[in-house]
């Protein structure tokens, strides 16, 4: 099977976590292994396809009642609303505990995996991408400052709260309220925006590509396994929804580890025929750099090709990396990069089609990972 049938399943529909969609996705991706002579499996956990929604919901309330909190002078009543959903919001997307997504239903969802390798391994080596879909009114540059805001406003609305029961009924503490309003908006926007969006994003690039990728590399492999590395294949879902899939995986399955383990996530392959690392992966309080191990790899075979240095991206990521690296499993994401290093637009959105996504950088990633693989084993 070549590229043009892999993306017509992986890049060219809507994907989206708890749609039947997602199911018949994670159905083609085991046929096509089992094509291929590879055996797979699933992971299987239940997700919460509508937690992000949710809060976003529940943040803009937040704001409403606390600014008529401070207006109304319940001061106790605002400290505690400014304590109170900020720290479950935290504790929601920093550690995964659904203690605002289960709101909005849950449903089961799955991972699929396939496993290569020596009898007798000496390590463990991960290589993933997620299938599932998502679709945003804004995309991740233009929601930045929104996310970049909503720790700064969240501590500002705390200290408003305490300068509120201290001086009742002052200029300032209305202000506040207002500044913690308008954020709520745009928190909303972000989360729940993409209800009304025009189009759907097929996830071309935000994870299609990654997605067949995975599947060649896969191929290619079990002709010719390593000498004593297992690779194993996870086609994850949930990424979308705040990498809940991944850290279920990484908290569940990968909880006793009899092996060494590194972890290798893909991210927007099919865009070009070079390759970024993020420089770091992101929670609330904390940034995890990439492993420097599997960093030199990839810089390795990088230079091998093209000459040039892996690029270590400036900015952040949120993806299922961070799940690995908070469970102190090595690990990084690596993603196709442009000549002037920027970040993809338009991702979440209809303009994430199958058109973005180019034949040839595809070969190029097969081929940059397979070395990379090679280099890592010996």
């Amino acid at each position: 099977m070549g590229w043009d049938e892999l993306l017509r399943m992986l890049a060219d529909r809507p994907r989206e976590n708890g749609t039947a969609a997602l199911y018949d996705t994670a159905t083609f991706l085991r046929e096509v292994l089992s094509h291929a002579g590879i055996e797979s499996r699933t992971f299987e956990y239940v997700a919460y396809p509508h937690r992000l929604g949710v809060i976003g919901v529940v943040a803009l309330l937040q704001a409403i009642a606390y600014a008529v909190a401070l207006r109304r002078h319940w001061s106790t009543v605002a400290l505690a609303l400014a304590v109170l959903v900020p720290g479950m919001v935290i504790v929601e997307l920093d550690w995964c505990i659904p203690v605002l997504g289960w709101m909005g239903g849950s449903a089961p969802a799955q991972h699929v995996i396939a496993e290569i390798g020596p009898a007798q391994p000496k390590s463990l080596l991960l290589v993933t991408a997620h299938y599932d879909t998502k679709t945003d009114l804004l995309d991740h540059v233009e929601r930045a400052p929104i996310a970049i805001l909503a720790l700064p406003v969240a501590l500002l609305a705390l200290g408003g709260a305490l300068w509120a029961r201290r001086r009742p009924g002052g200029k300032l503490a209305r202000w506040v309220g207002r500044i913690v309003v308008v954020q709520g908006i745009g928190g909303f926007v972000v989360l729940c925006g993409g209800v009304v969006a025009s189009g759907r994003s097929h996830g071309a690039l935000d994870n299609g590509g990654s997605c067949a990728v995975l599947v060649q590399l896969a191929k290619r492999l079990a002709a010719a396994p390593l000498a004593h590395t297992a690779v194993r294949f996870v086609w994850l879902s949930g990424e979308e929804e705040g990498v809940q899939g991944s850290w279920r995986y990484a908290e569940q399955a990968l909880a006793a580890r009899s092996l060494p383990i590194r972890v290798i996530n893909l991210e927007g392959m099919g865009a070009a025929s070079r390759f970024a690392v993020f420089g770091a992966e992101q929670s609330t309080f904390r940034r995890y750099p990439p492993d420097p191990f599997l960093l030199a790899r990839a810089d390795e075979a990088h230079r091998a090709r093209t000459q040039l240095p892996i690029h270590v991206t400036w900015y952040s990521g949120v993806t299922d990396a961070r799940s690995f690296l908070a469970h102190e499993i090595p690990a990084l994401t690596v993603m196709g990069d442009t000549p002037d290093h920027s970040f993809t637009r338009h991702l979440h959105s209809a303009r994430d089609n199958r058109s973005r996504i180019a034949e040839a950088a595809l070969d190029d990633t097969v081929t940059f990972l397979l070395e990379v693989l090679r280099r890592l084993d010996a």
